[in-house]
């Protein structure tokens, strides 16, 4: 028994060493390439994480990785990733994703929203899902030019599923369903809804697809204060009170989405958000991409009609990794 143990060991520490060897040599080819010393011989994906309207940062991450000289073979994406990977998948270039973020005005998102009554979401999505088939041409994922797959979550089992064959736009807008806000998308009696809620950055999605170099922008980075749990802030109870939401129409030049302060789908959506940040911190540790970008853009999620903010840091932030992988 002793003996069959010893092998074992030996044998799991062979294939462990194997492991860090190749990642080493991986991670050597992958610097050869940005120096233009090498061809690109290994499948790059890329796993495009939930934010909202943070995740405008993933349409500056894909400027940067083009003018790196990189060639993406495969995404995944969660959320408001999966939108804009699936965008790239479908043929979209960078200037014509950032175009539909950039040229959008408060008038263009509030034709997107078609309020129902509250039974399960604030707003039904069908708007949606008619743009997201217009942006992506109706086309299939199985049809797409770049491999792509979207996670969304049955909210009733808590399981994870992966979107791959079938209408792009279902599958964007069942991965981009954030709980109460919108409507819900089915199958069955599956209730799907954000794939965020339990795989914000879908690193392990795109390693199933067959990636062997895997970037991850996670746009929800936390910054070390709010990682950090062993501080705590205090309050004093006597200085609390019940909170009321005050409803106004927005005035001219007001961003639409700063009325009431803030109003119930905010709150949940923000909610929602968080739980994220902390899911992909705790994510990203375990699963380990090769080369991971922490995107803080200092908007809230909400915030959709500050795309440029967002898609400047985006860019500036995988720029500099990529440069420091250039030259270590």
């Amino acid at each position: 028994m002793l003996i069959r143990l010893l092998l074992l060991l030996c044998f799991a520490l062979g294939i462990s060493g194997q492991g860090k060897l190749q990642d080493v040599d991986l991670e050597k080819k992958f610097q050869a390439v940005l120096r233009g010393e090498a061809e690109q011989d290994f499948k790059l994906g890329l796993a495009l994480g939930a934010g909202a309207a943070k995740g405008f940062a993933h349409i500056g991450a894909l400027r940067a990785i083009e003018e790196a000289g990189l060639r993406v073979d495969m995404i995944a994406g969660s959320s408001m990733g999966s939108l804009v990977g699936g965008g790239y998948a479908a043929g979209l270039s960078v200037d014509e994703l950032s175009d539909v973020a950039l040229n959008s005005n408060w008038v263009d998102v509030i034709t997107l929203i078609d309020p129902v009554i509250p039974t399960r979401g604030f707003i039904d999505g069908q708007k949606i899902i008619e743009f997201l088939n217009d942006l992506y041409d109706n086309q299939k994922i199985e049809n797409l030019q770049i491999p792509f797959a979207a996670t969304t979550v049955d909210i009733l089992e808590g399981k994870l599923y992966i979107l791959n064959r079938g209408n792009l736009a279902n599958a964007v807008r069942a991965s981009a369903s954030v709980p109460i806000v919108f409507n819900p998308m089915a199958q069955g009696n599956k209730v799907l809804v954000d794939g965020g809620m339990r795989d914000p950055v879908p690193i392990n999605v795109v390693r199933s697809l067959g990636a062997d170099y895997i970037i991850a922008v996670n746009v929800l980075a936390l910054n070390e204060e709010e990682i950090d749990m062993t501080g705590f802030q205090y309050l004093d109870g006597d200085d609390i009170e019940n909170s009321r939401s005050t409803w106004r129409i927005p005035r001219n030049g007001q961003p639409w989405y700063t009325a009431g302060t803030p109003n119930l789908a905010e709150i949940a959506h923000e909610t929602v958000i968080l739980s994220m940040a902390l899911i992909a911190a705790n994510q990203i540790q375990l699963q380990q991409p090769n080369m991971l970008v922490d995107v803080n853009t200092g908007l809230t999620a909400w915030n959709f009609l500050e795309a440029e903010i967002a898609i400047e840091r985006g860019y500036e932030e995988t720029r500099t990794i990529l440069e420091q992988k250039r030259n270590p």
